[in-house]
């Protein structure tokens, strides 16, 4: 019995020893480079504040978790995981995971053994934008593992306390939604009775982003100030206030995206809301209202979205308190774009609406 039990606590020794083969010297240190250095941030299109979940799946390669002496060996296992995070700026955030890194399996001529791992861990994630849809990412902080082998009549298990690194690259394919390809190190998990290991984890993630990104305040244009009457000794008409003709254009990157993708329900009022106490405060202007699309679709298509996007700004100012006589609307599509419609930033520019506050004296 005392034979048995010394050949399997070194087998067992050696199989948690070996579940995760190391993380090349370099990776780390590049990750490490990236986290304490401090490059500014450039505003990435689609990033997204505040509190976030999601879910990750992915493949993690046990290598040389098994001794020579084996009979069959399973270095390979599914690992998964749920995580929450919450981003304070642009480039800085935390994240609270809980993962199972996957199962590694051993056949030996004395007995049989199957390892479990899973961990929780809690981490600083620092972020830099790739491009306009790219955001790349690494994270530091500490796991808390718990793993257990079981081989013949016995178990053993163990947990701690131990270092992870992270890096990976995230992007958005819808509202609110984007996905991650990502890797995950845990540095030296067990101790020197059990051994020791390093888990890699290599997977996809799924995020719901709880918010959206509050578009920058619209500038207030300013207005002419009122001329000051002539004193003469005969008496004459004071003039009246001259108001100069204002454009606004409100656009995916000046005001945020007021529509969602294909569609004419306003996603957000902010920009509208600046052109809204405009015309509150000065009963005597009108505004027209024209709606702008990108070319991508047919052209009838895009006409009638953009008509149909100028009205729904129409009623919700009047819904707000401006008379309807003061609104006008037309919708032109892709008729006229301000740029390229090759690319993402010129579209995003594209799909616009204008406002034109004019003084009704001046405009009947």
């Amino acid at each position: 019995m005392e034979s048995f039990r010394a050949t399997s606590i070194h087998l067992f020794k050696t199989h948690l020893s070996n579940i995760h083969s190391r993380t090349p010297f370099f990776l780390k240190l590049y990750l490490l480079i990236l986290v304490m250095t401090g490059a500014p941030t450039l505003a990435l299109a689609g990033e997204y504040p505040g509190w976030y979940a999601g879910f990750r799946a992915g493949y993690s390669s046990n290598e040389k978790s098994c001794m020579d002496d084996r009979i069959s060996c399973d270095k390979t296992d599914t690992g998964y995981g749920i995580f929450t995070g919450y981003d304070f700026t642009p480039r800085y955030g935390v994240e609270l995971s809980w993962n199972d890194i996957g199962d590694s399996k051993a056949q030996y001529q004395v007995l049989n053994l199957d390892g479990k791992l899973q961990e929780i861990d809690v981490s600083l994630k620092v972020s830099q934008p790739l491009n306009e849809r790219v955001l790349f990412y690494g994270k530091i902080g500490a796991a808390y593992w718990d793993g257990e082998v079981t081989g013949g009549p016995w178990t053993e298990s163990d947990s701690g306390v131990r270092p992870l690194v992270g890096v990976g690259v995230e992007f958005p394919f819808a509202s609110q939604w984007s996905a991650r390809v990502e890797y995950q190190y845990i540095d030296k998990v067990g101790n020197r009775a059990m051994g020791h290991a390093n888990p890699n984890f290599l997977g996809l993630s799924l995020i719901w982003h709880f918010s959206t990104p509050s578009p920058p305040p619209l500038p207030t244009p300013e207005l002419s100030p009122e001329p000051k009457p002539e004193l003469q000794i005969v008496a004459v008409k004071e003039p009246e206030p001259q108001f100069i003709e204002q454009r606004i254009t409100v656009d995916e990157q000046l005001g945020g995206p007021l529509f969602e993708f294909n569609k004419a329900e306003i996603r957000n009022t902010v920009a509208i809301d600046q052109v809204l106490k405009i015309l509150i405060d000065n009963p005597g202007l009108q505004v027209s209202i024209t709606g702008h699309t990108d070319s991508r679709g047919k052209a009838d298509y895009n006409q009638r979205l953009s008509e149909k996007r100028a009205a729904v700004v129409a009623d919700y100012l009047h819904k707000n308190g401006v008379d309807s006589q003061r609104i006008k609307t037309s919708g032109v599509g892709a008729s006229e774009p301000v740029a390229d419609n090759q690319t993402d930033v010129g579209r995003a520019k594209n799909r616009r609406v204008e406002f034109v506050i004019s003084d009704t004296k001046t405009n009947p």
